[in-house]
């Protein structure tokens, strides 16, 4: 005679123990067997978790006992997680002669937090969310082993617990139904009709996602490896790698070696993994199985949509379309593509409820604007792309945590069979580093670029000195330059900057009389003395970034002065006027068609010039400024610039370049200083 036995499912405080008290007095026969109870008597307080070991040992002993002496059972525990279910009912298999229902209490969360606190023994809020959160992602099924399963709603403010009686009295027709289910089933069976199977291979590709490289972290990323398992684990191979992430982030049960290597085989056949190029999905492999308990995937149509749909995806991510939004663009495109032949948006969108987000296919959050898997965000084309301007930043800027990135990016791509190293550069960079990095002192900044980082991302303030003879354009006791030299100075670092010959760091000073100064400073001339571990707030951060990049746009180069009362007037727009100079020179026509080129040297509001050559009919604002009277000079050329600019070397260079083919007018001081650079050139020879 069958002895029927209920597991009951829910998280904490969802009204377990209600449930097995109302079997009880329907039926008195019933034994509980409950993890609390079991707790108390080999611990002596339920609330002491324990060693899981002795708990399961004890729960399997009083099971066997109560089988063998035909005792039907109630098992009170959890049983949130799918592989908690899977595992407890392989074990219970060998009893031939049980059959267990499972119970789903459908208490909504907000009410078990509500009932936990009313509870003696209190559980953590965040474990009972985690566990319902479980079982809304992997809800029981009569596939985990179950000869049935039922769900307990919640309505009114109470369980309907009255439902298990109903449930219970037609419980000879749910076999009788499921025999003949079996026996006249039209379904379609493939490789992962299993439930224990599709799981394993979803909880796979979601760890593929999560980890690229998975498999082989153990080489290219000990440190990952040492983080996740700590240092005692080694493992032996590929596989044996991939069932140590499947046993950590889920269960044993999952880590079946030989069925990881043909998962793997399939995945790579079905162009999941390791495909160069987009192709049509093979035909997905039908297979015969006796006697089958099927999960909802089990047929080879919804699964070849699903397994259609994540090719798809991968290899054409975030296709969105305006008016047609998310899930409209994702079926119109697998249309055009003949992926699919029929509009199936809401099988789709189930899928993606059902297995695309609990399995971690996709992201927790809602994506509008196109869907994508993993860090899968560009095709094929646009990733190579990229790669080849991280190539070229790389090799041209001597950028270090580019060159490492460049590096993993390289090996990866190569690995993919995406890209090649002696694929043809189509793009570079011709500006370059002029600091050798490799010569420097290990503890310049330009060395210390990840600890430079976090320090800007955090807002961190940090202690700096200058190495003792580094150059420095501006060391007189003008008005500009208030600077102390050889001396550690405490700053908020906001931004690493390339500009024209090598890397600056862009600052503001945090003490002394500089306090409030921004400034940019060579990384190769500095070097870290302390992290202060004090940060300050990220708004501040960010509103200092913003002076910092106003004030670089509108001097035109790196150099930002040394007056922070000069800056602060600068930044104040009523006062701006105070700290600001308008720059003209005439050029003649020759070197005029190359300025009248350069439309967006300086911010366009700041500039302007006279009519470009040989345009008769000039409209474009910038080019408004009447002609000059000077034959030899009749290009005028305006621009309004800080004060501080006067003082630029980068801009002075610019100007003196054009020799004798450049005629400067305003400012006074400006006139003075080109003539007396002159003079000096000429004294020379």
């Amino acid at each position: 005679m069958s002895i029927v036995s209920h597991i009951l499912i829910g998280c904490p405080s969802s009204g377990k123990s209600t449930l097995a008290n109302h079997i009880i007095k329907q039926y008195s026969n019933y034994q509980i067997i409950s993890t609390d109870n079991i707790r108390q008597q080999l611990f002596g307080d339920e609330n002491i978790q324990g060693d899981w070991q002795l708990i399961e040992t004890e729960i399997f002993k009083q099971i066997d006992s109560y089988i063998q002496a035909e005792k039907p059972i109630i098992y009170d525990a959890t049983n949130a997680k799918r592989w908690w279910r899977i595992s407890l009912l392989e074990k219970l298999a060998k009893y031939e002669n049980a059959n267990w229902i499972g119970w789903y209490l459908k208490t909504p969360l907000n009410v078990c937090l509500e009932w936990n606190q009313e509870r003696k023994r209190q559980v953590p809020d965040d474990v009972i969310t985690n566990l319902y959160q479980s079982l809304r992602n992997f809800p029981p099924l009569p596939a985990e082993g179950f000869l049935a399963v039922y769900n307990i709603p919640f309505k009114e403010g109470k369980l309907e617990i009255n439902q298990f009686n109903d449930k219970v009295s037609k419980l000879n027709r749910v076999q009788v139904n499921r025999t003949n289910r079996t026996a006249n089933s039209k379904i379609q069976f493939h490789p992962y009709s299993r439930l224990l199977d599709f799981d394993r291979i979803f909880h796979l590709i979601s760890l593929i996602i999560k980890y690229p490289n998975l498999g082989n972290l153990s080489e290219s990323n000990p440190e990952l490896i040492r983080e996740i398992f700590g240092d005692e684990i080694k493992f032996n191979s590929e596989i044996e790698e991939i069932c140590g992430f499947l046993t950590k982030y889920y269960d044993k049960i999952y880590a079946q070696p030989e069925a990881i290597k043909q998962d793997l085989i399939w995945l790579e056949k079905m162009g999941i993994i390791n495909q160069q190029n987009y192709e049509p999905l093979p035909d997905i492999e039908i297979v015969n199985i006796d006697d089958l308990v099927t999960h909802p995937y089990s047929d080879i149509e919804p699964f070849t949509r699903l397994i259609k749909t994540i090719h798809f995806i991968i290899y054409h991510p975030l296709t969105y379309k305006d008016k047609e939004g998310c899930l409209q663009s994702l079926i119109e495109a697998m249309q055009q593509e003949k992926v699919i032949n029929i509009n199936c948006g809401d099988s789709i969108r189930k899928d993606i409820e059902k297995v695309l987000k609990p399995f971690g296919i996709f992201p927790d959050f809602t994506m509008k604007k196109g869907y994508f898997i993993g860090t899968g965000i560009l095709s094929q084309t646009d990733l190579i792309k990229v790669f080849r301007l991280l190539e070229a930043q790389a090799n041209s800027l001597s950028d270090p945590v580019a060159l490492s990135v460049y590096e993993t990016f390289k090996s990866r791509l190569g690995n993919a069979k995406i890209a090649h190293s002696e694929s043809y550069p189509v793009r570079a960079i011709y500006n370059k580093n002029i600091v050798d990095l490799n010569s420097l002192p290990n503890d310049s900044l330009a060395k210390k670029i990840d600890v430079l980082e976090d320090a800007i991302a955090s807002g961190e303030l940090l202690e700096l000195n200058r190495f003792l003879g580094s150059a420095e354009f501006y060391k007189d006791d003008s008005q500009y330059n208030q600077t102390e030299d050889n001396s550690y100075f405490l700053i908020y670092p906001l931004q690493i900057v390339f500009h024209n010959i090598g890397w600056y760091l862009g600052y503001e000073y945090a003490e002394g009389v500089n306090k409030g100064l921004f400034k940019f400073e060579r990384l190769d001339r500095l070097f870290l003395c302390r992290k202060t571990h004090q940060s300050r707030e990220m708004k501040q951060q960010i509103n200092a970034l913003n002076k910092l990049q106003k004030l670089y746009q509108a001097s035109g180069g790196i150099f930002l002065g040394n007056n922070v009362k000069l800056q602060k007037q600068y930044l104040d727009t009523k006062q701006k006027s105070k700290a600001e100079i308008t720059m003209e020179l005439w050029f003649n026509n020759h070197i005029f068609k190359f300025i009248s080129e350069g439309t967006n040297r300086f911010p366009l509001q700041q500039m302007k010039m006279s009519a470009r050559l040989h345009k008769n009919h000039e409209t474009n604002p910038l080019f408004t400024l009447k002609k000059t009277e000077d034959k030899n000079f009749p290009n005028r050329f305006q621009v309004k610039l800080p004060i501080w600019s006067l003082e630029d070397i980068d801009l002075l260079r610019w100007i003196v370049g054009f020799g004798g083919q450049v005629k400067v007018i305003n400012p006074p001081e400006l006139v003075n200083k080109v003539k007396q650079i002159g003079e000096a050139i000429a004294l020379l020879y």
